[in-house]
């Protein structure tokens, strides 16, 4: 069996293909046959030494992955055949990484793929709505007459708040760097779009929500940009850091954030995932509206395991429209 592994920390060229056995399931675990792996930052980042998670040195790769179930444990329910997607930081990535043919993962880690998905795309969905669900639903409770800012809005989350929003009811600006980004946002149907290289990010905020501002922002950039966010903000707005794209120092203006009661919030989805009421509404409702048709991921590009690498270094050039997804199966 095929599987991405890497040692130590460093550019995509550390990633490598290696033989592995399968590992058979213990009493309460399966083992799925992987048809899709989404390609995340959150990957570039451990491979990098970056993550939240690190590395002990040695390790696969891949958060987030789909597939069919081929084999059981003695103590699981679900069947051979069954087609499951994997709960992201449910498993463990340093043995069981989703780049990979096979993983053997706890069966409390599986999610029924919906119908409306198939299989190369449906290692494509966990992470990008369930990050978006857990602020924009569980925390900000978004909803009709809410202005959302969505940063970075071409990446796969970005496009899943917009998706998110527009169900809710919710207005969304869109912003992002480039004409090219401009035109693939525009079958999103963001309410506007800001091209922040050639437009003043802040102003246009104001012009387009007639100088109300924005109750909630979710940016996965940081850095410097975090007090234009404060400044296109209503008072009493949410401004979520959930990621940082920049690592440029931040001197954070506090004048503005005072005066208006910004709230500046740090977010990642552990707490959601380890709350299993929450857990369970996010995936019930995330299920819904892909069955709907209300949530549909926007698949860039495909990668064999064997280009692995190259993979990463698009991932890296941050020119993707949507998410990237590894097939472990193709050759």
């Amino acid at each position: 069996m095929r599987a991405v592994h890497f040692k130590g920390t460093g550019d995509p060229s550390i990633l490598t293909i290696a033989e592995v056995p399968v590992r058979p399931p213990n009493s309460d675990e399966v083992q799925v046959r992987v048809t899709s792996a989404g390609l995340n930052r959150a990957d570039a980042n451990y491979r990098a030494g970056k993550y939240l998670l690190r590395s002990p040195g040695a390790s696969r790769s891949g958060f987030e992955g789909a597939g069919i179930i081929e084999a059981v444990g003695t103590n699981v329910a679900l069947h051979p055949g069954a087609r499951v997607g994997l709960l992201p930081s449910s498993f463990d990535v340093v043995r069981e990484g989703t780049a990979a043919e096979t993983v053997t993962v706890p069966a409390a880690a599986c999610i029924p793929t919906p119908a409306t998905i198939d299989d190369r795309d449906a290692g494509a969905i966990w992470i990008q709505y369930l990050t978006a669900w857990g602020a924009l639903v569980e925390i900000a409770a978004v909803g009709p007459g809410d202005w959302v800012i969505v940063p970075a809005a071409s990446s796969s989350v970005g496009i899943a708040a917009i998706q998110l929003c527009r169900a809710r009811g919710a207005r969304v600006i869109a912003t992002t760097t480039s004409a090219d980004k401009v035109r693939a946002l525009e079958r999103c149907a963001p309410d506007a779009i800001i091209d922040t290289r050639r437009e003043s990010y802040v102003d246009r905020v104001m012009e387009v929500t007639h100088n109300e501002g924005a109750r909630v922002v979710f940016d996965p950039i940081f850095g410097p940009i975090v007090n234009d966010h404060i400044r296109a903000c209503r008072p009493e707005a949410i401004v979520f850091v959930h990621g940082v794209l920049d690592f440029t120092p931040l001197e954070l203006r506090a004048g503005g954030m005072l005066r208006k009661q910004i709230r500046l919030q740090g977010y990642t989805f552990g707490p959601l995932l380890a709350d299993r009421e929450r857990r369970e509404r996010a995936i019930s409702g995330i299920t819904t509206h892909l069955e709907a048709g209300d949530f549909a991921p926007i698949i860039d590009s495909y990668f064999p395991l064997a280009r692995i690498q190259d993979a990463h270094r698009h991932l890296e050039s941050n020119r993707q429209i949507g998410k990237i997804v590894v097939l472990p199966q193709q050759r």
